[in-house]
């Protein structure tokens, strides 16, 4: 996928190192992890062992796949994290994916971003199939 991908109000972009401290008040939160299969990160140490281990994630992908920052283009304020990947690894249905800070919930970003990620996976990349997991 060409990265940055930018919507109205975001900008999905690869992971940097220095997102650790700010994505903390995702991977950290109780009510964010509850719905994945992860507990909460402790501190921002293992927030960043967490996002390390999701940057080799998306750096084995197929091109066009992965977890990536998901930020407001107008401050370039880490809100969370969206995704493309095949379903359990191999497919061949496809998961669009969000994971955002509680306190910007209720705002439509995990729409508007989710929305250009389908858009980009049926358009671009051709894919036949995206699901949501609704956990």
């Amino acid at each position: 996928m060409p990265l940055p991908l930018a919507t109205e109000r975001l900008v999905i972009r690869p992971y940097r190192d220095e997102d650790a401290a700010a994505l903390h008040e995702v991977f950290g939160s109780p009510e964010v992890m509850k719905w994945t299969p992860s507990p909460p990160s402790k501190d921002v140490a293992e927030t960043r062992e967490r996002l390390a281990r999701t940057m080799a994630f998306t750096a084995r992908q197929p091109p066009g796949f992965g977890l990536w920052a998901l930020e407001l283009k107008e401050s370039a304020e880490l809100l969370g994290q969206v995704g493309l990947f095949p379903v359990e690894g191999k497919g061949p249905e496809v998961e669009v994916a969000y994971e955002l800070a509680p306190r910007v919930w209720g705002h439509g970003y995990a729409t508007e971003a989710a929305r250009a990620l389908v858009e980009y996976g049926f358009g671009e990349m051709a894919l036949r199939r995206v699901v949501a997991l609704i956990l």
